[in-house]
């Protein structure tokens, strides 16, 4: 570390998004800052869902079954009429590839405080509450912070900005966003049932498609409940917002004598993205980089897919390995996978907040011909990968049967890994090929069905069941790339194949191979072979 830094990573902001990406740093090993104007956690309720993917971030922040304990399972999505009779109902009973159940909610005070214990008790991390950042100067080597009442700025290698929708380090960066065209206002009102209250007859997850006042309902586990509201005909937002005109629309569900009214207040939902998720060594994440809808519960979470996919990528760049220049593959990872998770969720928004009576019966009639809910929506990434079935693509996670059967990650991590169905496939390796493996640092293991030897780096487990030897084999595939944020890199057959995609991974990481396969100008524009 040069003499001038005093921390590997500042990050400017401690939500969820913030607390992630601190607690994955540390646990490789860096020297961590995070820095967050509040003086403690937010008291109250703001997001209340999490999918599979995200329990996979929190297994690799080693918090996932504590975190499993604190909420529950959203198996059910329902489309309701004005009167709360089913239009279509879209189960969510799909296999995920992450090894989870799809959808979660949760309370978020009842999960905040385990996210800040171990962001807190993780070596190498200091957070500093009361804090509040007033510059930020990106110095070529180093970037610099000053606080308010700080005599010296503080220097970090690389700053991140998970500082929210109003985010200083953005602007400090001179980062500008782009609208995708979609805003809405609406009440969001969170309550608590008494004790001894019945509970309310409220689905999982309920969209009211009510063209006279859309709204949505919730249970978050345990006696907290949601529902919104979205403002029609011009209503004043604080007027709507107030408890004499929220009780009135819950008493359908709930009163004054059964539950207890935690919050109401107004959201206006946009669609933003930031131009470029990085710039020189400014980065950004979560809300600091983009912001949804929140049809499709994707918001927190979209930001801890981006914590995910920094903490390794900034790793290799602060290990060396890998040029500052790796870091603009943050941007060409995430930004377009974001982006379409942002237009999915202008789609459905436009669905669900239609306000003209013709048009939503036609809507109606379209959802109550639907038989059977649409695919889970799960995009490939942007660019890293390179072209085919699995490129891009969420890896399969499988059980691993043993004393005590486990998910995959507890037992290699999450890092650059190989997965093979047979032991054998570094045999045909050449010298280099071996050498890039342990360079990148690379896990290795074959996955089958019975006991198989394995000689080291290569370890031998056992699969219960057939769920990754199904996923290749669909692939027409006998092993996989998997980066550490847990897609595909690449997937394909024979060592031949193998030493081809570890050329374009080293290319792919240090930025310095020969040009890659495909046209050139696709190449540089995120196209061709290796969307890199």
């Amino acid at each position: 570390m040069e003499a001038a830094t005093n921390y590997d990573v500042a990050i400017v902001g401690y939500g969820p998004v913030g607390q992630t990406l601190a607690t994955l740093l540390g646990r490789q090993g860096w020297s961590i800052l995070v820095l967050d104007k509040q003086a403690g956690l937010y008291p109250l309720p703001r997001a209340c869902h999490l999918d599979h993917e995200a329990m996979r971030i929190l297994q690799a922040m080693g918090i996932a079954e504590e975190i499993n304990a604190a909420i529950v399972p959203a198996r059910e999505y329902l489309l309701l009429r004005a009167d709360l009779s089913v239009l279509s109902n879209l189960p969510r009973g799909w296999q995920t590839p992450s090894g989870w159940e799809s959808s979660y909610h949760f309370y978020q005070p009842d999960i905040e405080g385990i996210f800040d214990a171990t962001a807190k008790s993780t070596p190498g991390v200091t957070v500093r509450q009361s804090t509040n950042v007033r510059t930020v100067s990106d110095r070529g080597d180093r970037v610099a912070l000053t606080v308010d009442g700080g005599r010296e700025p503080i220097h970090a290698r690389f700053v991140v900005g998970a500082d929210g929708a109003n985010s200083l380090v953005r602007e400090q960066a001179g980062i500008a966003r782009d609208g995708l065209g979609f805003e809405a206002t609406w009440v969001v009102i969170d309550v608590e049932m008494k004790k001894g209250a019945k509970a309310p007859e409220v689905p999982d997850t309920g969209q009211v498609l009510d063209p006279a006042q859309p709204s949505h309902m919730a249970w978050l586990g345990g006696d907290h409940y949601r529902w919104e509201f979205m403002i029609v005909n011009g209503a004043d937002p604080v007027e709507a917002a107030k408890p004499e005109n929220v009780w009135p629309k819950l008493r359908r569900w709930i009163t004054e004598e059964t539950a207890t009214l935690l919050r109401s207040t107004t959201y206006t939902f946009h669609s933003l993205v930031a131009s470029t998720f990085n710039r020189g060594r400014v980065l950004l994440a979560g809300d600091a980089a983009h912001l949804m809808p929140p049809f499709m519960g994707q918001g927190m979470i979209s930001g801890m897919r981006d914590a995910m996919t920094l903490s390794w990528m900034l790793d290799k760049v602060l290990k060396g390995i890998a040029p500052i220049e790796f870091l603009d593959a943050y941007t060409e990872s995430r930004r377009p996978h974001v982006t379409e998770y942002i237009a999915e969720s202008v789609r459905v928004g436009q669905m669900v907040c239609e306000t003209d009576p013709a048009k939503a019966a036609v809507r109606d009639h379209r959802l109550e011909a639907r038989r059977e809910a649409n695919p889970p929506f799960q995009p490939r990434l942007g660019a890293g990968f390179v072209d085919g079935p699995l490129g891009g693509r969420l890896a399969v996670q499988p059980r691993i049967a043993g004393t005590k059967d486990v998910l995959l990650d507890d037992l290699l991590g999450s890092s650059l890994t190989l997965l093979a169905l047979q032991p054998d496939i570094l045999n045909g390796l050449s010298t280099a090929a071996k050498f890039h493996l342990s360079l990148l640092d690379v896990s290795m293991a074959s996955i089958s069905a019975q006991p198989a030897e394995a000689s080291p780096p290569m370890t031998s487990l056992v699969e219960q069941g057939s769920r990754f030897a199904d996923w290749l084999g669909a692939a027409d595939a006998d092993w996989v790339l998997v980066r550490p944020d847990a897609y595909v890199f690449d997937a394909g057959k024979g060592a031949e194949a193998l030493e081809e995609s570890l050329v374009k991974l080293l290319a792919y990481i240090t930025r310095e191979s020969p040009p890659l396969a495909g046209n050139e100008e696709a190449n540089m524009l995120v196209g061709g072979a290796v969307r890199a």
